[in-house]
């Protein structure tokens, strides 16, 4: 009922500003200074004196007698209009009203439509159509319009219209005169206004809706029916289009559909889940900012916490669209571009000796080598520093599983093993020397002693250990004041660090190695640790003992 009271002041609006003046006769369509395209036409008018019982029309064919009828104030006959200029005049004898139409039956002739004549569109002739089928009588006179079902859409008219799955509310309900004057008028299709202004006669409140920040240009520009089908539509809100993505892609380019990986929204063409189709206060229409992943949480909410640790990715914290592509990709998730490239974009800014580690590394590391960066970060936000998943040593045990059982069999770690610093002596990224370590170590058995060959070592071991052949000072290691790993490095095949101490962890004190390695066999060492000394029983020399209070002699 709200859309007919509209339609009704409507349609009163037109019919008082066609009419000349009031207690006299009055042509209501068409109006003076006007042309159409159509020959044949329907002639309406108004008599407001009750005793007037015909008027004549003159100055154009009529069809059937001059004088018409005036029946509760109304009348109305078939005119036929000749090429040009046609004067058409209505007098009830003691008034007259005028009416100057000209017939353009050629586009090409538009030249010749006199100045300040308006094009006037009008429904084409397909016979006199009775008032009532339109108005309703009311206290004896049609001036009060009251719209009612129109019979327009039949077996000759219309005869689709309304068996649609989706129908407009005038359109099921036959009130056709709610957006359609059938007397005529200035817009095309003989509509009552023009624009957005046609559907706020009855969709007001959408207006607070679209006074927004962000306008759909066709909202913008009024042009309802750019999106919707005034009348009818197999889509739900009188959509245009095959479907939601048909009608959005009208206008926007499919390109985004045509991608390996698409946002779970684009692939079913649900727009409207993150885009509203009127307004918002949000930039490209979104539903919600798309500052800190807002819009995204609106789904997303299962993993919300994955986004709320210590550590947050930067893009997360300002943007999901740093990285990922809202509508599709050729890269799984989305991204912007493949893994390693859209991680380096950013991070060979922001850590630049992370990416020289890479680009000079003789010695990969195979998550890095094979562009797998989410091997052992987190894209989102992790609890660990540099968004690792894990702490280090459950990251790099993670992958190096018989290392981690060793090292959870042994009873004495070596430092950085036990604070679980794994890069204190790796570079995880890639590196210049063998087992990625972080300096050169030999990685020979037997090698000639000197100080940079042990750097990595001597960054938190006293680099003066095996300086000096005596000492009471550098080393524990020694038999009375003799320097044992002097004795032990210092020689024509002078043994590495690690021949008899295993760098990450051993169940013997000092991290001595359970065996040592040697060609294709390994010999067993059996290593005692006293308070003042110690024993060592080893398959390359015989058993032998230190003590550092009472020196054990030894045979040469």
């Amino acid at each position: 009922m709200k859309g007919l009271k509209t339609s009704l002041g409507v349609l009163v609006f037109c019919f008082v500003f066609q009419c000349v003046a009031y207690g006299a006769v009055k042509i209501v369509s068409p109006p003076d200074k006007v042309y159409v395209k159509v020959r044949k036409l329907v002639l309406v008018g108004l008599e407001d004196d009750p005793k007037v019982k015909a008027v004549e029309i003159k100055g154009v064919k009529v069809k059937g007698k001059r004088k018409v009828p005036v029946k509760d104030g109304a009348f109305s006959a078939v005119i036929e209009l000749s090429r040009g200029l046609n004067k058409v005049v209505v007098t009830d004898g003691k008034s007259k009203a005028v009416s100057r139409i000209f017939y353009l039956d050629n586009p090409k002739n538009k030249r010749k439509v006199p100045k300040g004549f308006r094009a006037f569109y009008v429904h084409k002739y397909v016979g006199l159509p009775d008032c009532k089928t339109c108005h309703k009588i009311k206290r004896g006179s049609f001036k009060a319009i009251t719209p009612t079902s129109a019979g327009c859409s039949n077996s000759k008219c219309h005869s689709n219209m309304g068996k649609a799955k989706y129908v407009h509310g005038p359109v099921g309900a036959k009130v056709c005169i709610c957006c359609h004057n059938p007397h005529g008028s200035f817009l095309p299709d003989a509509i009552e206004r023009e624009g957005g202004d046609l559907c706020y006669a009855c969709h007001q409140a959408k207006k607070k809706e679209f006074a927004q920040e962000v306008v759909h240009p066709p909202v913008e520009e009024g042009e309802c029916v750019a999106c919707h089908d005034p009348h009818q539509s197999s889509q739900r809100y009188q959509l245009r289009g095959k479907s939601l993505q048909d009608l959005c892609f009208q206008c926007h380019s499919d390109s985004i559909v045509k991608h390996k990986f698409l946002h779970g929204p684009v692939a079913v063409g649900d727009c409207v889940a993150c885009h509203k189709p009127h307004a918002s206060k949000n930039e490209f229409l979104l539903i919600a900012p798309p500052e800190k992943g807002a819009v995204c949480f609106e789904c997303h909410k299962e993993r919300l916490e994955e986004f709320k640790r210590k550590h947050v990715h930067k893009p997360v914290a300002e943007d999901c669209n740093k990285c990922h592509d809202p509508h599709g990709s050729d890269y799984k998730a989305q991204l912007l571009s493949p893994q390693p490239k859209l991680c380096k974009d950013c991070h060979a800014k922001i850590n630049p000796e992370v990416f020289k580690d890479i680009s000079t590394a003789k010695y990969d590391h195979k998550p890095v080598k094979e562009g797998k960066c989410t091997a052992c970060h987190t894209p989102h936000s992790s609890n660990f520093r540099a968004q690792l998943k894990k702490d280090l040593p459950g990251l790099c045990f993670g992958c190096h599983v018989d290392l981690a059982d060793y090292v959870k069999e042994c009873k004495y770690y070596h430092g950085p093993v036990e604070e679980g610093d794994c890069d204190a002596c790796h570079k995880p990224h890639g590196s210049l020397y063998t087992k990625l370590l972080n300096k050169y170590f030999p990685p020979e058995f037997y090698t000639p002693y000197s100080e940079d060959k042990y750097a990595l070592c001597f960054e938190c071991h006293n680099k003066d250990i095996a300086r000096d052949e005596r000492t009471t000072t550098l080393t524990n290691f020694r038999n009375g004041d003799l320097n044992l790993h002097y004795l032990h490095v210092h020689r024509q095949k002078g043994r590495s660090c690690k021949a008899c101490h295993d760098p990450h962890a051993s169940v013997q004190p000092k991290h001595i190695r359970t065996e040592v390695p040697f060609g294709a066999w390994s010999y067993p060492i059996h290593f005692t640790l006293t308070k003042t000394g110690g024993s060592c029983v080893v398959g390359c020399h015989k058993p032998q003992r230190y003590d550092r209070v009472h020196p054990v002699k030894y045979e040469h």
